[in-house]
Order: structure tokens, then C-alpha cells, then sequence
């Protein structure tokens, strides 16, 4: 049979779903016809492109950069052929930001915004901002004065406790720290006056001298308010460094050298004495027995417990004209006497005290410290004289003069030998109540052997 084509065609026709296939693709056909033939202009809105501002170089040479904040994305409403317009991207979008007057210095200034399309046939309609405000400033570099606020710490303190001082230190080496070193916008760090450091302070902690974290807020030159300080760069590896001190009556204890055996045996160590200091509102001397001493609070505590020491008194120099002696405290680093007391007078209680003079042969002094198989003897020839100071109520003359011994220390010598050794003077019992004012000669030469 011959293939006939018009029948074939009509037989394709009476088919529904060739009938559906070919109407679909004559319709893109008839549309996309139209749609090049026609042309129509359409419009899209492109986002989040960013904008960029370039830095800018003031009369004096210094880049100004953009400080205050501000929108760096824009829209974008393109238009041009709907065939081509729907194909443009973020990447064909030129902006171009210029400040509408020089900038030259710092301030405030107007940028205007323009945009192209890298596309043919398109245009740019529409920006979703013209213009940005923005702030230009340079970087500058300051010392900041550092001031501790330690109201809150104080209030955690008792009574007898206080801040003593407070600095912010460098945590990596303890190195204090009186400023602060920042950096920022000069207009930021030029109305900075001050750093106030307040410490953190944890739950449960001690009342005592301690090293905290901080919080630092920058105060302007009003004294009063907060500078934003999200624009600087400064040192935060800090600690703040609280030393708290105590205050409190301490016991005063009076020393001595050259004590004698009397008054050194007796409960407490001591021989009687009162303390007294002037007053000068009162305009005479008082009695006392403490003074309020401030100083680290481990210190106090022990001073507290065994009483502050005065400067030595050489017992040599007590006679029945000279009982009273004016000493100074001896005080600790970091502790000192906060009540005015600068001086305090030990008067001794020592009853009627008389002088005499005793001759002692140098055979009779008693030399001490010597290892076994080494003896010792004096190169003096002549006796040793000593004035004596006894209390007459409890020692005779004569016990004064008898108790009396010379010694000389020879501790640490090891082999014969001849050195120079001082000469003391002690008594041979506690029951003596007597003391060397002076001795002559004070040393002798000591052979070894």
C-alpha cells in the first residue's frame, strides 16, 4: 500500500495526546516570539550588596576611617529586557561611594551613592539609599589615669579592717599598672578623663588583701559620663590588687641588751617598768600600755598576740641617775603607728640604786665555748676594774661586788691561736641584783692553747 502523508497527518490530529504535545509546544513557541519580537522592559531588585568606603588622608597625614556605624548594604532595583534583566547578578553591580565635600579632617560627613550594571541594555532605576552620614577620625594612642573603686569591696570588710591601697596591675608580671594605654578614634579618646576599675568580687570571698578581675569603664572629661568604649584597644590581662590592713591596740614590750640575770629570771623577763608618752593637749605624760598600730592583717594578728617590740635599751647605761630612757618602735614594712604616738619613755622601777667599783684579777675571768683539750688564759696583766650598779633594797655592797663575773666567749675557736675578745660581765646568781655600768678594759687577748 503507498504511504499517504495527509492521511497520515489527520490520523496524528485525531490523536488527544499528540493534539496536547503539539498545542504546549506551539505556545513556548508563540511566547517566546513574542517575548523577542516585543521586548518588554521589566525591573529587578538586587540586595545585600555591600558597600565599601575607602579611607581618606587628613591635611596632617593621618587616614581617617569611617568610626560611626552605618548601613553597608544596599538594594539595587535594575531595569532592561526581561530576557536579559532577570540574568543580572550582585557581581555586575558597580557602586561607587563619594563624600560630597573633601575630607580633610575629622567630622561629620555626606557620602553619595551611585550605582552602575555591568550588563548590556540595563540601567540602574533605584538605590535603597543615596546617601550615608558618617563619622571620619583618626587613630590616636593616650595614657588613661587609673582610678580603683573599692566602695563595694570596703563594705565587705569588718570593722577593724581597711583598704590600704589599691592598684590595677599587669596579671602577666604584677607590674602595676597607674594608666592604662588605649587606642581608639581621637575624638573617643580625646573626651576620655579617666579609667575607673571597679573589682569583681566573687561569692564567699575573704576579707582580706586580694587579687580580683575588673570591670573598667572609661568616665569623660565631665567627670560624669560612660565613653563607648567599643572603639578601643586597650590591655584587659589586668588585675585589680586590693591590700586590706588591719588596725588595732597593740601591747607595747620593752627590750633590752646586756640584761642581768636578776631581772632576766624574773616571770616575764623583764624588770618593772611603766610606759608613758606625752600628750601634748594635756601638756604632760600619760600612762599606757598599747598603741593602735595599722599594718598587714597576719602581722597584726601576731602583733596583737606578742606585743610590739621597742628599741633596745643597753642596760650598762641604767644608774641611779638614769632610769628613763626615750626609745623609738620597731616596726615592720608596712606597719605603722596611727594614733601620733612617735615616741615612748621606759621608765624602770628599779627601787634605790647605788654605784661602786670593783677590782677583778684576769685570772678570774671564766672563758667560755672552748672545745675539749684547748685552754685559754688572759694577756692582762693588771686587774680589771668594773663599776657596779646594785638596788641597795635587795643587794648589799658587798654581794654586788662579790657577785660579779667576768666571762669571755670563745665559741667557734677550734685551734691555738690568739685572737681579741670582748669581755662580759654577768653575776653568779639571780639572787644578785647588780650590773656592770662599765668595765676597763673592755676586751683582752686571749691565747689558745
Amino acid at each position: 500500500m503507498k504511504f499517504n502523508p495527509v492521511s497520515f497527518i489527520a490520523k496524528l490530529f485525531d490523536n488527544k495526546k499528540f493534539l496536547m504535545a503539539f498545542s504546549l509546544i506551539c505556545a513556548v513557541i508563540f511566547w517566546l516570539v513574542i517575548d523577542i519580537t516585543e521586548n518588554p522592559i521589566r525591573e529587578v531588585t538586587i540586595s545585600d550588596i555591600q558597600i565599601t568606603i575607602k579611607n581618606q588622608m587628613d591635611d596632617n597625614q593621618n587616614e581617617l576611617k569611617v568610626v560611626s556605624e552605618y548601613n553597608d548594604n544596599l538594594s539595587v532595583t535594575v531595569s532592561g529586557p526581561g530576557y536579559i534583566v532577570t540574568t543580572v547578578k550582585k557581581e555586575d553591580i558597580i557602586v561607587t561611594v563619594k563624600p560630597s565635600t573633601d575630607v580633610n579632617k575629622p567630622g561629620t560627613y555626606t557620602l553619595d551613592i551611585s550605582a552602575t550594571v555591568n550588563v548590556t541594555d540595563c540601567n540602574v532605576v533605584k538605590l535603597s539609599q543615596n546617601y550615608l552620614t558618617v563619622v571620619y577620625d583618626y587613630d590616636t594612642s593616650a595614657e588613661i589615669p587609673v582610678e580603683i573603686d573599692t566602695s563595694k569591696f570596703q563594705e565587705m570588710l569588718p570593722q577593724d579592717c581597711e583598704i590600704y591601697r589599691s592598684f590595677l596591675k599587669n596579671d602577666a608580671d604584677g607590674t602595676e599598672l597607674p594608666t592604662i594605654s588605649v587606642t581608639g578614634p581621637s575624638g573617643v579618646v580625646s573626651a576620655i578623663k579617666k579609667a575607673v576599675v571597679t573589682p569583681i568580687i566573687p561569692e564567699g570571698t575573704a576579707p582580706g588583701s586580694q587579687s580580683l578581675e575588673g570591670t573598667i569603664l572609661f568616665i569623660g572629661n565631665d567627670d560624669k559620663t560612660a565613653v563607648d568604649a567599643s572603639q578601643l584597644v586597650y590591655n584587659t590581662d589586668t588585675l585589680v590588687r586590693v591590700i586590706v590592713y588591719k588596725v588595732a591596740d597593740v601591747p607595747l614590750k620593752p627590750t633590752f641588751t646586756n640584761l642581768p640575770l636578776c631581772y632576766s629570771s624574773l616571770e616575764g623577763g623583764l624588770p618593772p617598768y611603766e610606759l608613758r608618752r606625752y600628750n601634748g593637749n594635756a601638756r604632760a605624760n600619760e600612762v599606757l600600755t598599747h598603741v593602735k598600730v595599722r599594718g598587714p592583717i597576719e602581722v597584726m594578728d601576731e602583733l596583737v598576740k606578742n606585743g610590739l617590740s621597742l628599741s633596745p635599751i643597753d642596760f650598762m647605761k641604767v644608774k641611779a641617775d638614769n632610769t628613763s630612757f626615750n626609745v623609738s618602735f620597731v616596726l615592720e614594712n608596712g606597719v605603722e603607728i596611727v594614733d601620733g604616738t612617735e615616741e615612748i619613755t621606759v621608765a624602770l622601777k628599779l627601787g634605790s640604786l647605788r654605784t661602786t667599783t670593783v677590782e677583778i684579777a684576769p685570772s678570774k675571768i671564766k672563758f667560755i665555748g672552748l672545745p675539749a683539750g684547748l685552754t685559754a688564759s688572759s694577756s692582762l696583766s693588771k686587774s680589771i676594774k668594773v663599776t657596779v650598779c646594785y638596788d641597795r633594797d635587795k643587794t648589799t655592797a658587798a654581794q654586788a661586788k662579790s657577785g660579779i663575773v667576768l666571762t669571755v666567749d670563745c665559741t667557734g675557736i677550734t685551734t691555738p691561736s690568739s685572737v681579741t675578745k670582748p669581755v662580759t660581765v654577768t653575776t653568779s646568781s639571780n639572787k644578785v641584783f647588780a650590773w656592770a655600768n662599765s668595765i676597763t678594759p673592755a676586751e683582752t687577748v686571749v691565747e689558745i692553747k
